[in-house]
């Protein structure tokens, strides 16, 4: 394929992007843009170091420009584009990096410590800090012989591995057979290396054949995002990363903290919708039982009344109990629609 035309076609990827982005966010979805060759299919590294000359001879023709390790689309670039006729919409890009810092410390830090990579433990003990905000006791270690991250209680065992690039393409960069002696040496049951992002080929057929998993930082930022909503279970978080047969965990790979909560948020929605449409104010928890039954509904006893209970603390607070009677601690309409505003400046938080 001619040179002119994967300069095009790189030029075009970062449009779609949103106008900017950085070499791995290219690395990653050239393979959409481009027809590798055999050779390039087989060398991941070669393809790697290929997209960045092409970025190169793109900013040597002024149509692309580099901010703080950030490429740009020019005005001369648009105007390429639009000569060729290509003419989407250049929406902003809201990467899974930007979208899930939010104003979580800990995103932010994981997210940058990720890419310096000539003070790796800075990045590692980031991890850890991570996994103990989280409820999983990590304890960093790092040195000769020894595995970055422990967390003992669960029998994990965590690498961390910051690259400036963006992206790990080598199996020595990552060294299985030294995660496999930390395995043995705490006889860990799970192995993951935690970066910025992983290349195909070589690195992830490695990891798979040899049970080992590799998490993106971001889907680490997600748990943390989501952990903040309504808190993960330690073992849940363990079976998010662990226990799913996949290789790579991305954030997408991340279920909701709220996944096993789902029927309370369902009583608790039927619950508010009743007292709204019968405008009852005192009830029991055994009379729902029983009107719920009646209407065939597959609400047990105790998940009424922990939708009771959820609804009787802060910081909704729209009952109290006494005795076996729940009451209403005011006018229906005026108490949800103070939820509504606190869901509304929940909003509004950054998440």
């Amino acid at each position: 394929m001619p040179r002119d035309t994967r300069k095009n076609s790189l030029l075009k990827l970062i449009n779609d992007l949103g106008g900017k982005g950085q070499h791995s966010d290219f690395y990653k979805k050239i393979r959409d843009y481009w027809e590798l060759t055999e050779e390039e299919k087989r060398n991941e590294k070669k393809l790697f170091h290929h997209v960045a000359g092409i970025e190169q001879a793109l900013k040597t023709s002024e149509l692309i420009e580099l901010q703080g390790g950030v490429w740009r689309i020019t005005e001369k670039g648009k105007e390429h584009l639009s000569s060729m006729g290509y003419k989407p919409p250049i929406r902003n890009i809201v990467s899974q990096t930007l979208s899930i810092t939010g104003d979580l410390p800990l995103c932010k830090q994981l997210l940058e410590s990720q890419r310096i990579s000539d003070n790796s433990t800075m990045f590692e003990k980031t991890i850890a800090e991570a996994f103990n905000s989280l409820g999983l006791p990590a304890k960093h270690i790092g040195g000769r012989d020894e595995p970055d991250i422990l967390i003992e209680d669960y029998k994990v065992i965590l690498d961390g591995k910051s690259t400036r690039e963006g992206i790990i393409t080598s199996e020595p960069a990552i060294g299985f057979e030294r995660l496999e002696r930390y395995k043995d040496k705490y006889s860990a049951s799970y192995i993951g290396v935690v970066g910025p992002g992983f290349s195909e080929g070589y690195v992830r057929e490695t990891a798979k054949k040899r049970g080992i998993v590799l998490i993106e930082t971001e889907a680490i930022c997600r748990i943390l995002q989501n952990h903040s909503v309504y808190p993960y279970e330690p073992n849940h978080i363990v079976e998010i990363l662990f226990d799913s047969g996949k290789v790579v965990i991305t954030p997408k790979d991340i279920l909701p903290s709220t996944i096993n909560q789902e029927k309370l948020i369902g009583i608790v929605a039927k619950i508010l919708s009743d007292l709204k449409l019968t405008r009852k104010t005192s009830f029991s928890s055994q009379g729902l039982h029983n009107a719920y039954s009646w209407q065939s509904l597959n609400y047990e006893s105790d998940e009424i009344e922990n939708a009771l209970k959820f609804l009787s603390v802060a910081p909704f607070s729209i009952l109290q109990k006494q005795n076996d009677e729940y009451t209403l601690t005011g006018d229906i309409d005026s108490l949800l629609k103070k939820i509504g505003l606190l869901l509304q400046a929940f909003n509004k938080i950054g998440r």
